[in-house]
């Protein structure tokens, strides 16, 4: 028994001897793997035991995150592809080791990008295509809107500032990406992400925040996000701090901006009818200048004003505008420590606009913060943006090009002055439509106060290190009360008299996302696994308010209190829900065969229950062959080369809440009299709509040259969109002027080619290049009445024809010849004319950047070719005289020069002796004919130009408050290269929604130069 007793005893000592020397030398270790620039964390990194023969290796998850086990003393090997390996001796008691590893410069073909979801992938997983955009490269031209600055950076991606009834100072924009889907025109945007929660819109975001976008191409790179992300995804990751690198950042960008490309105006002839002058025509249809002085306009208290009668040297419409200025400071700190992290900036934005008295402000303020707690890894974004505007509405520019070239537009400023000759009541000519244009911009105003809130707060818990959990919610909140308000003014010529209004508005958005995720990630010897699984949750509410009065008593009382007749206005309220279950696995072989599948199920409350539930499924493949074949793993021509391919069936709905819904609306006197009734929507609402489906397939190839010092993309997408949902005509029979339908069809075919690379290298000079080009084909097929179908004045969709289609008017022409009458009228042709596509399907973008010590500079060329476009500007123009065209003859009969005649028995014959008039009515009718406003659209632009300097350290180094600073040259539109028969303005420039059109109200575009100055505390 005491024998046994002992042999216990012993025993049990021994293994605690045994257990304590283990635990010594023995241990396991946690940490993160960060990026050395960016502090983000890095997945896919492998980590082993280099002393170890038979220990195998761990990856990283999502958060960067590793558990180990080794001995005291032994070294940790940490690699991955696209960063320089690392060597780690770990010591015992160490924990919570961050290891931040450096970018391999020899692997700039293998970069890291923002997937779907906001998650990090490696490019060579990816059987898509997408382009990153840096911070850099995107603030180049130092714009305030960050979509503005993608312009030409991304191949396929085309993007146009619209000008709104309230754009002056705050454009509207129209994003385009591998053409058009949806004959519905406002359902073509790609969805917006900001830090992995979807946003209705960006364009508040402070650019200095962005630390880098990633533009996922079509359905199959947006997969994941089922109908939203079926026109791509703009991804947008904003700035984070950076451990133990506390800093304050300063910068200032102060850009001067100057309308130009107005269509030109004749300076010949003065105001008048006929040939001759009149003191109050608005026209220019009066005798040519002639110096002299001259009455104009009526008596002003019995004294007659005076003109001198002649046009100024320069375009006198140039003094109409002002001199813009943008001035934007930015302010930014950022800290942190191995377990977090923050960021915090501040922006104030002032401008005012070329159009009189616009202006606008923005002042926002962001802060992003992440914690880890062990396995948690927390983090909390959140941005807000005060967006103040007041612009003018529709209206001054219309009377611009349409009045005589002797107006000085420095004088119409002084309209207050009731003696004047500038006041309202005083003003040359009585007609409302040419009002003084300085008087409309001041009287007739538009303000807003925009309230913008969106924020993320994300959970993410690793269980294990092939398991992790995130918890994503996102809130996005706008409100946006407005007020339109018309000044009173009273005058005993009727015409002069507006009758004062003010319409009051509030429009408030709330968007709710929540996303629940599980990511699963594990390898099996030579093979890798990702499955990922998630649910979302979509909760969008708006409501939009308005009161409005139009006959007001007062001219400096806006209340609707105060006024006669009745009142106008109403409420609208929508609600929009969507839930969504998806899912991804990916596996790969050697990290170097990649195969996806993709599937998501959603359900939307716009359809009937009947039809709300689709699923969209899709599979990719990614082939990098230059790992894969030994013979090319050291070929020193080609360094990385790589294939992939993808194909998706999505489902997408682009319907409005309660479009299924049959409306009514309330009429005066239905049934008769003073009694209430309601009659119904002249639009039937199908309740059998489906969604449309989106099949997509795409191509590609990605190439390193030369230890990739040249890069090349090429690829190749095809999209086929078919059940398009819009408002399709029927017979009235049917009580109904349209109805929903699910039919027609869209056919984009796009040829993608992205090169860039590195010229020059040395350790004082750097030239880099990127040249990026796109063609797409966009065609609409199997309309659902007929071969064609209106979407827009003169824009069609017309089966077999590049989508959009312009087709107008022309003249009767014989041999291309134009054919006038007998009285030498010119004549329409019977049938319209197929002008072609009104948007460019070549596009362009050339960029490159050259450092010479201290000194920078870069530009961006844009260039789009193919396309149409046309004016409403041109018509009136030829109505009121200002045309150059209608004092090309001197405003005396001529023979058109290679014309024809159709004589009254139908033939037609060389004209030779037929006179046209030339006066007012002919050219009138000229200008009639919808080709003469047409024009090509090609142009090649210089967008951005930046030229900076670096202050030398050793100017800063006899003190420790400044660490950096530099100054530069900031250009925008500096110039543009137009086709010979654009006399119309920028063929970028659109208004509202539309492609190729140009309308009579938007104002013509602008060009700006500034500076800017950067410094760092």
């Amino acid at each position: 028994m005491l024998k046994s007793y002992l042999l216990i005893l012993f025993l049990f000592f021994t293994s605690q001897f045994y257990e304590e020397v283990a635990a010594q030398t023995n241990f396991t270790i946690e940490g993160r793997i960060l990026d050395l620039k960016t502090e983000e964390p890095i997945s896919g990194v492998s980590i082993r035991v280099k002393e170890s023969i038979k220990s195998s290796s761990v990856m990283t998850g999502s958060q960067g995150s590793f558990r180990i086990r080794l001995h005291q003393g032994q070294t940790l090997v940490i690699s991955h592809l696209n960063y320089t390996p690392q060597e780690i001796q770990v010591r015992s008691g160490q924990s919570n080791l961050v290891i931040r590893l450096a970018e391999d410069p020899h692997m700039l073909s293998e970069v890291n990008v923002t997937g779907a979801l906001g998650i990090k992938r490696q490019a060579r997983e990816l059987g898509t295509s997408a382009q990153s955009v840096d911070n850099q490269e995107l603030n180049l031209g130092k714009v305030v809107n960050p979509l503005l600055a993608l312009s030409s950076k991304v191949a396929g991606l085309r993007i146009n500032a619209t000008d709104l009834t309230t754009g002056k100072t705050d454009p509207g924009i129209q994003i385009r990406l591998r053409g058009t889907r949806s004959l519905n025109r406002s359902k073509n945007d790609p969805i917006y992400v900001v830090d992995g929660v979807p946003l209705p819109d960006i364009t508040r975001i402070n650019p200095n925040d962005i630390q880098d976008i990633t533009v996922l191409k079509g359905a199959n790179a947006a997969a994941l996000y089922g109908s939203e992300g079926v026109n791509g995804a703009i991804m947008i990751t904003t700035k984070s701090g950076r451990a133990e690198r506390g800093q304050i950042n300063y910068s200032n960008s102060t850009l001067f901006s100057k309308v130009f490309l107005l269509p030109p105006a004749q300076q010949n002839f003065g105001q008048g009818q006929n040939g001759v002058y009149s003191p109050v025509a608005n026209e220019s249809w009066g005798d040519r200048f002639n110096g002299e002085v001259r009455d104009f306009g009526l008596p002003i208290n019995g004294v007659q004003p005076t003109k001198v009668y002649s046009a100024p040297d320069k375009d006198n419409r140039l003094d109409f505008f002002d001199t813009g200025v943008t001035v934007q400071n930015d302010l930014s700190f950022s800290s942190g420590d191995d377990k977090g992290s923050y960021y915090v900036s501040l922006q104030d934005v002032r401008i005012k606009g070329v159009i009189p008295g616009d202006k606008s402000s923005r002042t926002g303020v962001r802060f992003n913060g992440s914690r880890r707690f062990n396995k948690l890894n927390t983090s909390f974004n959140t941005n807000y943006v005060f967006f103040k505007n007041n612009t003018t509405s529709d209206g001054p520019w219309l009377s611009v090009y349409t009045q005589p070239a002797n107006i000085d537009y420095k004088d119409a400023r002084n309209w207050q002055d009731p003696s004047s000759p500038n006041h309202p009541l005083n003003w040359y000519n009585p007609v409302a439509g040419t009002r003084n244009p300085i008087f409309m911009a001041d009287n007739n105003r538009n303000t807003s106060d925009q309230h913008t809130l969106n924020s993320k707060l994300e959970f993410n818990y690793e269980f294990t290190d092939w398991l992790d959990a995130t918890f994503r919610t996102g809130l996005y909140f706008q409100s946006e009360p407005g007020r339109v308000t018309n000044r009173k003014l009273v005058s005993n010529i009727a015409t002069r008299n507006i009758n004062g209004s003010v319409n009051d508005t509030h429009r408030g958005f709330t968007r709710f996302n929540n996303d629940l995720i599980l990511n699963f990630h594990k390898n099996f010897g030579d093979f890798s696994t990702k499955f990922l699984v998630g649910q979302n949750v979509r909760m969008d509410d708006t409501k939009s308010i308005n009161i409005s009065a139009t006959n007001l008593l007062f001219e400096d009382i806006f209340n609707q209190g105060s006024r006669t007749g009745e009142l106008a206005g109403g409420s609208t309220i929508t609600k929009y829900r969507s839930l969504a279950t998806y899912g991804e696995f990916t596996a790969g072989y050697k990290n170097y065969l990649f195969l996806t599948f993709t599937g998501r199920n959603d359900q939307v409350s716009v359809l009937d229950p009947g039809n709300n539930s689709y699923f969209s499924p899709g599979v990719s493949s990614s082939f990098v062959f230059t790992d894969a074949i030994a013979s090319l793993q050291k070929s020193r021509v080609l360094s990385y080369g790589r294939i992939f391919a993808s194909f998706n069936k999505t489902g997408n709905v682009t319907l409005d809440p309660y479009r299924l819904n049959l409306s009514y609306s309330q009429t005066a006197g239905f049934p008769f009299g003073s009694l209430v009734g309601f009659t119904p929507s002249l639009s039937e609402p199908n309740r059998s709509i489906k969604p449309e489906f989106v099949k997509s397939f795409e191509v590609g190839t990605q190439l390193g040259f030369f230890n990739d010092r040249l890069r090349t993309d090429i690829v190749y997408a095809y999209s086929d969109s078919d059940g398009q949902i819009f408002d399709a005509g029927i017979s009235r029979a049917t009580g109904f002027n349209s109805t929903i339908v699910n039919a027609g069809q869209i056919i984009n075919k796009t040829y993608e080619i992205m090169i860039n690379g590195t010229a020059i290298k040395s350790k004082d000079l750097n030239l880099q290049f990127g040249l990026n080009f796109s063609y797409t084909d966009t065609k609409a097929k199997n309309l659902y009445a007929g071969d064609e179908f209106n979407i827009f004045r003169q824009a069609y969709a017309i089966k077999g024809l590049q989508y959009p289609t312009l087709r107008m008017t022309d003249f009767l022409r014989e041999d291309g010849k134009i054919v006038l009458d007998p009285n030498g009228n010119v004549i329409p042709s019977e049938e319209e004319k197929v002008m072609g596509t009104m948007v460019p399907p070549y596009l362009f973008g050339f960029n490159t950047k050259f450092n010479y010590k201290s000194f920078t500079m870069g530009f961006q060329i844009d260039a789009r070719l193919g396309s149409w476009m046309y004016s409403e500007v041109i018509p009136r123009m030829f109505a009121a005289g200002t045309h150059p065209e209608t004092a090309k003859y001197d405003r005396q009969p001529f023979i058109m020069p290679n014309s024809m005649v159709r004589l009254a028995d139908g033939s037609i014959v060389e004209n030779n002796e037929v006179y046209s008039k030339g006066d007012k009515a002919w050219w009138t009718a000229y200008g009639n004919i919808q080709s003469v406003t047409a024009a090509k659209g090609d142009y090649l632009k210089l967008r951005e130009l930046y030229i900076g300097y670096d202050l030398p350290q050793s100017w800063l180094s006899h003190q420790r408050m400044i660490k950096k600073a530099s100054i530069g040259f900031v250009g925008n539109n500096l110039f543009i290269v137009r086709h010979s028969s654009n006399t119309i303005g920028d063929p970028e420039a659109l208004y509202n929604q539309t492609d190729g059109y140009n309308s009579f109200r938007q104002i013509p575009t602008s060009r700006s130069m500034g500076f800017n100055v950067n410094i760092t505390f």
